[in-house]
């Protein structure tokens, strides 16, 4: 584990700044003063950015880096789909029985005239906490920065996913909480997912669909 965390600093090391700076933020603000603060950020360029890059964080971009790792090793297509899936049971689980009275932002302030709704948004009414686009954003970037040796490029996974999870925020889908507990979930899962997957033997799932296909 000590060497997991030292060759992914650049990811693992932002995201510690921001685990630390958001329980602080958590800790001296309400979620509904939290939210109300980002949400009077808002600018058109930004209400259409943030629309397009929340789809980073969903199932479709996942089942799609899914595909493409298949041609390159199965080991590292069932290293991130595993990672995914657990996180996401786990977030769903938690969202649905134990959190399920807990309402999104558009019900929370209901009524209230201060809050921003982007346009064109269809904007969810429960089921808030945690934030299943952050936990999979959270869990496939870290995942494909665990893969890369490229340390720009871990922070630029690092950035992708702390956008996509701020995109919730922004649309104003989830609180700032329910996308730190995914980011949480996302990370914890996919760290332990990686150190078991690379555990199990050298064998077909070293393989890819490419030599599949080439062997046939």
């Amino acid at each position: 584990m000590k060497d997991l965390f030292k060759t992914n600093l650049s990811f693992l090391l932002p995201y510690l700044i921001f685990i630390t700076g958001g329980a602080i933020l958590i800790a001296v603000n309400s979620k509904a003063e939290t939210h109300l603060e980002f949400n009077s950020l808002h600018s058109q360029f930004f209400d259409v950015f943030f629309s397009y890059f929340t789809r980073l964080g969903d199932g479709f971009t996942l089942t799609l880096v899914v595909i493409i790792l298949l041609t390159v090793r199965f080991r590292i297509a069932l290293f991130v789909a595993a990672a995914n899936i657990i996180a996401a049971i786990i977030t769903q689980t938690l969202k649905r029985t134990i959190f399920s009275d807990v309402v999104r932002p558009k019900k929370f302030f209901e009524g209230l005239n201060e809050i921003y709704f982007v346009p064109g948004i269809d904007n969810h009414l429960y089921y808030s906490f945690p934030s299943g686009h952050s936990t999979c954003a959270f869990s496939l970037y870290f995942a494909l920065a665990l893969l890369s040796k490229n340390k720009i490029l871990k922070f630029a996974f690092f950035l992708i996913a702390l956008l996509a999870g701020y995109s919730r925020i922004y649309l104003s889908q989830h609180f700032f909480e329910d996308v730190y507990t995914g980011s949480l979930i996302g990370v914890t899962v996919t760290g332990i997912t990686f150190f078991y997957i690379n555990k199990i033997k050298k064998g077909p799932l070293d393989d890819s669909l490419i030599t599949v296909f080439k062997n046939l």
